[in-house]
């Protein structure tokens, strides 16, 4: 057995350390109760932002998707020169479907060709595109004037422009 020495500063006299009990994780104390709230608030909020801005945009994608059967169409040479009278008739119907119709319905030539520019950040619709958007869609009977890389640059033009837009509002849809 030790025996404690009679000096407080002698090493017999130490004990050992009683350590606390560990701290549980929970119940959470309540400022953690708010912290889960606001990032409960921040994620509801930021999927709703989502969901809202994939819905808007579903007609873009459904655009593209017809675009690309277009373009799919043009493969065949049989079916080439419907596939190209529809890629006006697309870009129309888009910008119908967003933009007011007043804006929009009357538009052709120039004033068509700067409108759609005027929706891009850079200008898709350069003179050569817009000459072949023009052949495209005013020009009766055969599109053999059209060449392919022609083709191809009206093709690329047009996923742009239908990529790339900027939306507004179309008074009475809700639409952005």
């Amino acid at each position: 057995m030790v025996t404690k020495s009679p000096d407080p500063a002698s090493l017999q006299n130490l004990n050992d350390i009683v350590l606390p009990a560990t701290v549980d994780w929970w119940p959470l104390a309540k400022g953690w109760y708010i912290v889960s709230a606001l990032l409960l608030i921040l994620l509801v909020w930021l999927c709703y932002r989502l969901l809202r801005r994939w819905l808007e945009n579903r007609y873009r994608r459904a655009a593209l998707e017809e675009l690309q059967s277009l373009e799919n169409g043009m493969q065949n040479r049989a079916d080439r020169d419907s596939s190209l009278r529809q890629i006006p008739i697309l870009l129309k119907r888009t910008a119908l479907s967003i933009y007011p119709r007043e804006q929009v319905a009357s538009l052709a030539g120039k004033d068509w060709h700067r409108f759609l520019n005027s929706r891009l950040s850079k200008p898709s619709f350069v003179e050569s595109v817009a000459s072949t958007l023009d052949t495209v869609s005013y020009s009766s009977g055969d599109l053999s004037r059209v060449d392919k890389q022609a083709a191809t640059d009206l093709l690329n033009a047009s996923r742009h422009w239908l990529k790339h837009h900027q939306a507004t509002t179309v008074s009475g849809s809700g639409k952005t």
